[in-house]
Parts: C-alpha cells; structure tokens; sequence
C-alpha cells in the first residue's frame, strides 16, 4: 500500500498532518464556492440538497443500489518520495487529503461536500475538512496493525457491511442532528 520508509518514524506524521491540511483545505475551497450557491437559496432548500445527496448514497452504502461516483481512478504517484524523507510523506498525504487525487471507498464524503458547500460556517467547514483527513489517518495507520499480505483486506471483507453501518450512522445522526436544531431556529 505505502513505501515501508513512511511509516517509520516521523515521516508518519508529515503524512498525517498533510492528510488534515488536504482535508481542511478542500473544505475551505467548498466553503468558498459554495457561498456563491447557497446566497440566494433559504435554508430549506440548502437542507433538501444535502438530504437529497444523502438520501442518494446511503443506498449505495448499504449495497442496495449500485452507482459510481466521480473519483480520480489513480494513486498518488511514487515520484512524491523524491522530495525526501518529510516533504515527500507530506504532500503524498496532502494530495490524500484532498480527496480529489485518490480512491474514495465510501459516497459519504460527497454528502459532507455538499454539506460543507450549501450549510456550514467557516469552523464547521474547517472541523470537517480536518475530520476527513483524520479518517484518512486512521484508515491508513490502522493497517500497520495487519500483515502485508491480505490481512487488511479479510478483515474488511469479514466485518465490511457492519462497518459501513457503523460509519454511515456516525455521519447520519449528527449531521440530522445539526440540520433538525438550524431548520427549528434553535442557535
């Protein structure tokens, strides 16, 4: 998956903190352009959007409805390690941060992009762009813990559907929670 030199060491936490730099700076991007969206629309209509997107993917999560979503099909490139044993992890996380340079598993970063675009405020999108690139961390440096072999991979594909109910619930109430107390008027 990774070159063994990033995962010793502090090279791990270049990697980490490109990973949340990526996340917050893709959630700052959104934040802008969606300004330019969510101006002339009222609350609702922003909320029905998101419900919409989630409403989409959470099918898809569950493996009841099948569809692809954008994604660039290619890894981060080896030529990163050529800016050295820091900078090298660093923008190899940065770019995974982002989540425009990766394989994304999941839909549910679609549903938080276009919640950061239509309803979030600099700090939510901030939180959540950083939360991305946490996930990230913790996917990737969980898999230190398996072999190199298929350990990983068995253990995803054992436990892969309760996951993906645990994670999309994770995601889910919160983000009703969020959306039910801003449509009640409730600060």
């Amino acid at each position: 998956m990774l070159s063994s030199p990033v995962w010793r060491g502090t090279p791990v936490v270049a990697f980490c903190a490109g990973l949340v730099c990526g996340g917050a700076l893709t959630a700052m991007v959104l934040l802008v352009a969606g300004s330019l969206l969510r101006a002339p629309l009222p609350d609702f209509v922003r909320w029905a959007v998101v419900a919409v997107a989630l409403g989409a993917v959470l099918p898809r999560e569950a493996g009841v409805w099948s569809f692809r979503l954008p994604e660039n099909r290619r890894l981060v490139p080896d030529t990163v390690f050529r800016l050295g044993r820091h900078l090298g992890p660093l923008q190899f996380g940065f770019e995974m941060g982002t989540g425009a340079r990766t394989y994304l598993p999941s839909g549910l970063p679609y549903v938080a992009a276009a919640a950061v675009a239509l309803t979030a405020s600099v700090p939510a999108a901030l939180c959540a762009g950083a939360g991305f690139g946490l996930g990230r961390a913790l996917m990737t440096t969980a898999n230190l813990r398996y072999d190199g072999e298929h350990g990983w991979d068995g253990e995803w594909r054992a436990h892969g559907r309760e996951l993906r109910f645990l994670t999309g619930a994770a995601f889910v109430v919160p983000l009703v929670a969020v959306a039910v107390r801003v449509l009640s008027g409730t600060p």
